[in-house]
């Protein structure tokens, strides 16, 4: 299944490097403006934060990367 891989670089309060990633089937968004739209959205929740342990995004350096298939 195509899916857009969506990549977010985070910061930690000590300048600690990261990346969150989000992935969004072609069906849900078939174009990378809509994927990169959502993943701003996503990456303001409360589960996104979580998991990031609070680390701040870097909104300015978003990365897509189009997948055709799963890889395994």
């Amino acid at each position: 299944m195509a899916h857009w891989e969506i990549r977010i670089p985070t910061v930690t309060a000590d300048q600690r490097d990261g990346v969150q990633v989000f992935t969004y089937s072609a069906e849900r968004c078939p174009l990378q403006l809509q994927a990169k739209r959502q993943a701003r959205v996503d990456v303001d929740s409360a589960d996104a934060i979580r998991h990031r342990r609070g680390a701040d995004a870097r909104l300015d350096a978003i990365k897509a990367i189009w997948h055709e298939t799963y890889e395994f």
